[in-house]
């Protein structure tokens, strides 16, 4: 009986002993998957997730109806200039040839609509004849565009002004802020996000930064070069997201990122 009584007390310590040793001091997650360690301190002020490199954009899809802008007599005008317009490249990526584009003063049209041009780099560019009379000299104008794609129709106050015979803008330098007539999202400013030195992964030239409203992504872009964040409202609260090529994953960021209202706004985030 004495010996049946020692096993049994050297199984339960033997069991102990294991359980035991399956524990640590904190709760501290750690591992490994694919060769790459997956440690996360308890302390962390971030949640990681493996995944294939995401393909974050921002939804500028809208609802509004093709423009009618009625007709243009181009004869009851004295004047005219030309003015070439390059799209931004978040919107030449949605260009189609259904798109318009047309200039105002003082809330008339004085254009025929204007069709895009496709080049093969990419660039999508519109060329405006803007018809006025001598009363109309150095009076700013609005530039309207529409994109088919998007169902938006974008419009903004330029700082360019009309000037008879003058042609404003080469094949190339002119790139008016239209995103910056966005009605579903009118409060834009441009952020650059840089990293500190204490990092969990090794930078790489194809990772990615991102800056979301819930599970919406409102910008993206690379470390170290500005790119725009898109809000609804300056109330909205923002959350960062980090995609490591090295580790294979999206690091998301517990703490909300605050953007002033100024144009550029930069951040250095850390881990």
């Amino acid at each position: 009986m004495m010996m049946m009584k020692t096993v049994k007390i050297l199984m339960t310590v033997a069991v102990l002993a294991t359980a035991w040793g399956c524990s640590t001091d904190t709760d501290e997650q750690t591992g490994t998957e694919n060769g790459l360690a997956t440690t996360m301190p308890p302390s962390a002020g971030y949640t990681f997730e493996h995944a294939d490199r995401p393909a974050w954009s921002v939804d500028l899809t809208g609802n509004d109806a093709a423009p009618d802008w009625g007709d243009f007599n181009m004869s009851l005008y004295e004047n005219s200039m030309y003015v070439t317009v390059t799209l931004q490249n978040e919107l030449a990526a949605h260009a189609t040839e259904a798109d318009c584009m047309a200039v105002f003063i003082g809330g008339e049209r004085r254009t025929q609509l204007a069709v895009p041009n496709f080049y093969d780099d990419g660039a999508v560019r519109y060329v405006l004849r803007i018809y006025g009379n001598n009363t109309d000299r150095n009076v700013r104008f609005t530039l309207q565009y529409y994109s088919a794609a998007l169902k938006q129709l974008f419009s903004i106050g330029t700082e360019e002004k009309f000037v008879p015979e003058f042609t404003y803008g080469n094949i190339k330098d002119f790139v008016p802020p239209l995103l910056k007539g966005c009605k579903k999202f009118p409060v834009q400013n441009k952020l650059t996000v840089n990293l500190s030195d204490q990092l969990p992964f090794t930078p790489d030239g194809n990772d990615l930064v991102a800056v979301f409203v819930g599970s919406e992504c409102r910008g993206t872009g690379s470390v170290g070069k500005p790119f725009t964040v898109f809000r609804s409202s300056d109330e909205e609260s923002l959350q960062l997201r980090y995609y490591s090529a090295q580790q294979g994953g999206i690091y998301s960021l517990k703490q909300s990122v605050t953007i002033a209202e100024t144009e550029e706004n930069t951040i250095t985030i850390s881990f």
